[in-house]
């Protein structure tokens, strides 16, 4: 009798851990859905047997649960996923400056200057005509403004890039507190075995930082991580997170972690690495063109009537342009106070005549910055861009390739396939039906030594 009542708990045993193994399964397929959830499985393990012992019945127990996860593969993704953050935002920032410098159609920088050298053409052939002056000065008005108005596009960009910036350090921040809070559930519960949910939300709130910026994480004994980011600057420990903070100064944005060191150098990707870019760099340098370019403008055309005649013979009093160099001069570009008589459209000791008019329809001819033309200097920075822009396009396509890739491989490896986990109830049903024959055998046999005892 011994013997077979060993034999009926131990099946009894392996019926329970079957319809445990059957519980992980269906939770894997009503999860197969859920954002980082990964597969889970209900291992076992023999027991102990020795027929010649009673109590050694042997027979099968459960194994703590095992969780799909791969540390190696959820890094993989954290890092495409980085990387095509850094260039979908290079993407979009350099796109917004290719709207702020055209280079085709009858608008913009390039379309204004060769108005006003056209203007300058037709003052030549009637340079006492009161109507081609004042369309010189039109002309001149319209080009002023052009340059304002990309110089307002590029502080534009600019601020904007700031503000973004600003939102995107609030978002690390929110998602650190979120890490630091499932770290202080998860040691709470760490004793009560696996916590799919919590480490699905773990694990979704550490992708979207790895779009913001890059990471890396270690895993404790109790269920917590520790989160450093752009290298070794600590995020959260345990149920601690550690904001950063963001401030601009000399003109820089810069970020901080929350010792008060300076991070900014050592963030390289992600959105964050790519709007510090756009903010303390590209946008600056775009600028600070831009200013050349007007200055260059500016100072040749004056430069040019300085040297002829206004109508009354004499030279001129004022210069046609104006600007202040110190708050940029693209921005404040303007057209003096100057009159259609004031306008030296002839050339020295020649009163009345056109040399001037001449030179200003020329100067579209004339090196003027670095060995380039006017328009050859605009040409060359949206050549520039235009070629920037076309790595970021062709980097962020080839990111967002890699990053599908790596998310394949982890779905592979670590994901729900239902597929699998029903050919998995099907074993299990299988193993059920052979330890529920195998039950009713030994009750049989049971109730045969019981009629034989009577």
């Amino acid at each position: 009798m011994g013997g077979i009542s060993s034999a009926m708990i131990s099946t009894a045993e392996a019926m329970r851990v079957i319809q445990r193994q059957v519980g992980v399964v269906q939770n894997n397929i009503v999860n197969a859905s859920t954002p980082n959830y990964v597969r889970l499985d209900q291992a076992t393990m023999a027991k102990r047997f020795n027929p010649n012992v009673e109590s050694s019945s042997g027979g099968i127990s459960a194994a703590p649960l095992l969780s799909g996860r791969d540390r190696f593969l959820e890094q993989a993704v954290w890092e495409r996923q980085s990387s095509n953050g850094y260039s979908e935002q290079s993407l979009r920032s350099l796109r917004g400056v290719e709207a702020a410098l055209p280079v085709t159609g009858d608008r913009g920088i390039p379309a204004a200057m060769e108005k006003f050298y056209s203007s300058a053409a037709q003052l030549a052939l009637a340079p006492n005509s009161d109507l081609s002056r004042q369309a010189v000065l039109d002309r001149a008005r319209s080009a002023a403004r052009s340059f304002n108005e990309a110089a307002n596009e590029f502080g534009t960009l600019t601020a904007g890039a700031g503000t973004e910036l600003g939102s995107a350090v609030r978002d690390i921040n929110t998602l650190a507190k979120e890490i630091a809070a499932i770290n202080q559930q998860q040691k709470q519960g760490s004793r009560g075995g696996t916590d799919a949910g919590l480490d699905s939300r773990l694990h979704e709130a550490l992708e979207k930082l790895s779009t913001l910026v890059d990471h890396n994480t270690l895993t404790q004994e109790d269920g917590s991580v520790v989160v450093f980011v752009a290298g070794q600057v600590p995020l959260v420990v345990g149920e601690q997170a550690y904001a950063l903070t963001s401030t601009i100064s000399n003109e820089q944005y810069q970020i901080f972690d929350s010792r008060g060191e300076n991070m900014t150098s050592a963030i390289k990707t992600g959105r964050l690495g790519a709007l510090l870019e756009m903010r303390n760099t590209t946008m600056p340098d775009y600028s600070a063109q831009l200013d050349t370019l007007a200055r260059g403008f500016a100072d040749q055309v004056n430069g040019i009537l300085a040297g002829g005649l206004a109508a009354n013979g004499l030279p001129p009093v004022q210069n046609l342009f104006t600007y202040d160099a110190l708050a940029g001069a693209a921005a404040t570009l303007a057209v003096t106070g100057i009159t259609t008589g004031e306008l030296a459209a002839a050339g020295a000791g020649e009163p009345g005549g056109n040399a001037n008019a001449n030179r200003l329809a020329q100067l579209s001819k004339k090196p003027a910055i670095n060995g380039l033309t006017l328009s050859g200097y605009y040409g060359a920075m949206a050549t520039t861009l235009g070629t920037r822009l076309e790595s970021a396009r062709g980097r962020n396509t080839s990111d967002q390739q890699l990053v599908l890739q790596a998310r394949t491989l982890r779905q592979q490896v670590s994901g729900v396939s239902v597929n699998q986990e029903a050919a998995k109830l099907l074993e299990y049903q299988r193993g059920f039906q052979a330890a529920g024959q195998v039950m009713g055998v030994l009750n049989e046999m049971t109730d045969t030594l019981f009629s034989i005892l009577r």
